[in-house]
This record gives C-alpha cells, sequence and structure tokens, in this order.
C-alpha cells in the first residue's frame, strides 16, 4: 500500500481520536520486545473506536493484523507488511449488572479478575496473573488450574474482518484446550459478557493472592525478562502421552533448560519458557530454539509439542521438518 494512502488513512482516524503511528516497531508492543515495523500501528483502546477502524480499512480495502496486549506473540523480525490494530487499553472498560459482569475486548484479562474478585463476584479467580486481553484469552481459550475463561463466558460480541458484527454463545466458539474456532475465523472479539457465580470476597482475595504469589515464583517478572510465558501447549489427553501432561516436565526431562540459540535461552525455573537472554536475540532465534526444544521432546518421547505462542509476519523455514512446533 502506497505511502500516500496510509496517509490519509492516519488522519481519518486521527480525526475520530485515534492514534496511528507510521513505520511503527512491534517490538513495543509484545512481552518478547522483539519483531520489526509495520507501515501503521493503529491504537484502539475502545471497542467502537475498534469498529471505526476496521470499517475504514475494509472501505479502502486494506488488509491488516490485529494484536491485543502481545503477551502470547511472536514477531518476525522483518515485521509485517500491512497495517497493525493493536486493541488493547490500560483503562478497564467493566461493568456488572447483578452476577453477570461485561467488559471490552482491550481490557486485561487480570484486571477482570481482580474486579471480579473485589466485587464478590467471583468465577475469574484463577485468570489471576494471567497476562493479555480478553480478547486475546477467549481467542485462546486461556486458563489455569483446571479452569478456561470459556466455562464463564454468556455471550462475545463479534466483529468480522469486514466490518461484520455478530452476538454469539459460546457454543458457536468451538471451545477446546487452548483453543477456539476465533483463530481459524479471525474474527474480533469486541466485548464479553461472563457469568459469575457470586462468592465470598475475602476467601477469593486470599485464593487470589496465592495464586499471584504461585505465578510469582514459577514465571518470570515480565517487566525484567522479555519472554512470552508457556511456549508450548500442554499435552492433551487423547494424545501418545495418554492423559495432560505438562509440556514443562517433558522439556526439563529432555535437556531443555541447558539450550541456547543465538540470543534465546531457557528460564532457569521453567522449562516451557523461552526468554530473550541478551541484547541481540532475535524473534528467529526464539523460534530456532522452540524447534531445537520440540524435537528433544519428540526424540525422547515421541510426542510432538504444539505452540501455544502465536506467530505473527515471516519466519525463515529453511531445514525444518515441521512447523507445528
Amino acid at each position: 500500500m502506497n505511502a500516500a494512502a496510509l496517509e490519509s488513512i492516519a488522519r481519518e482516524l486521527a480525526a475520530g481520536g485515534i492514534c496511528c503511528e507510521r513505520a511503527a516497531a512491534l517490538k513495543g508492543r509484545t512481552t518478547f520486545r522483539l519483531g520489526g515495523l509495520c507501515p501503521l500501528l493503529i491504537h484502539c483502546e475502545r471497542p467502537e473506536q475498534l469498529g471505526q477502524a476496521v470499517d475504514l480499512l475494509h472501505c479502502t480495502g486494506t488488509g491488516f493484523e490485529l494484536i491485543g496486549g502481545g503477551s502470547n506473540l511472536l514477531v518476525s523480525d522483518d515485521g509485517v507488511d500491512c497495517p497493525v490494530i493493536c486493541y488493547a487499553t490500560g483503562v478497564p472498560e467493566i461493568s456488572h449488572d447483578g452476577l453477570e459482569l461485561t467488559v471490552s475486548g482491550s481490557t486485561a484479562l487480570d484486571a477482570v479478575a481482580g474486579y471480579a474478585v473485589e466485587h464478590g463476584l467471583g468465577g475469574l479467580v484463577n485468570a489471576s496473573g494471567i497476562p493479555g486481553t480478553v480478547g486475546g484469552a477467549i481467542v485462546g481459550n486461556a486458563g489455569a488450574f483446571g479452569w478456561q475463561v470459556g466455562d464463564a463466558l454468556v455471550s462475545v460480541d463479534l466483529l468480522t474482518r469486514d466490518g461484520g458484527r455478530d452476538t454469539v454463545g459460546p457454543g458457536a466458539l468451538g471451545f477446546s484446550y487452548r483453543d477456539s474456532q476465533l483463530k481459524r475465523t479471525r474474527q474480533i472479539v469486541r466485548s464479553a459478557v461472563f457469568r459469575m457465580p457470586g462468592t465470598d470476597p475475602a476467601a477469593d482475595r486470599a485464593e487470589r493472592q496465592r495464586i499471584l504469589d504461585l505465578r510469582a515464583s514459577k514465571h518470570p517478572d515480565l517487566s525484567v525478562f522479555s519472554c512470552a510465558g508457556s511456549f508450548f501447549r500442554n499435552i492433551e489427553p487423547t494424545s501418545a502421552a495418554d492423559r495432560r501432561q505438562a509440556a514443562g516436565y517433558l522439556l526439563d526431562k529432555a535437556g531443555a533448560k541447558a539450550m541456547k540459540f543465538g540470543g534465546a535461552g531457557v528460564y532457569e525455573k521453567h522449562a516451557n519458557i523461552i526468554i530473550k537472554d541478551s541484547d541481540d536475540c532475535s524473534a528467529q532465534d526464539i523460534l530456532e530454539l522452540s524447534r531445537m526444544m520440540a524435537a528433544a521432546v519428540h526424540e525422547r518421547f515421541d510426542i510432538e509439542l504444539m505452540r501455544e505462542a502465536q506467530l505473527l509476519g515471516d519466519f525463515d523455514d529453511a531445514g525444518v521438518a515441521s512447523d507445528r512446533a
């Protein structure tokens, strides 16, 4: 897309109160702090801004990519050659009516968990400390401790890439372990409604703090370490493992903690967390290390790991037998 067309889009969006950046570095929008440029980065914090941006891009025939909190994302060193919408906000959009809680897809999942605890709603305490936005969490059916986002969902307000809108229940989303149909339809979560069971706030506060402390003991501080949390999914019961097993356990037994590739390494406390281990680390380094780790698990256990982290942009696949990991 030519520069004049992009400038016209940026001006029109800015007139509507939407912030845009030209030739923006995507590494500033991910927790890996890696990745190249995009020609136009469009910051949407509220559902109506998202709709406005998508409508304009569709009307001008402009393709785009969408990111949220960037906590489960590896962006190519070459960046992307189309505009990117960043649908995330530091100001949560949350309200509740009785035991039903409505939240924008741009709101941080942990903020929603905290809100539910403080208002005695319960239901989302297991989401405490999980990074990323509500929208991203629904797309990936994020969860912890046997709980998944889809378990509490009542409805989702969706936006298609051509600006179409629909409201559907969880049954239409094809939820499974760390997956939903939204990964394939590429519909965008504008907002969502959750139904809470109602609980004792004091008990939930204690449980939330316990979970936050547990995560802090096992997971890196994202303000210090550049990573995307667990890089691989755990192993589902229908696989060769016979029951769900932690990918981190298999990786640990396969010697992953000692592995490095270029500037990429593995977090010393968790074998399923790849970190940017030096300033010269590249996104390609991260991906190559992940492939080494997956190959080691396959060789030892005959189990094929699948990425939980999402890739954006083009990567070098030379010499790789499988891109599932």
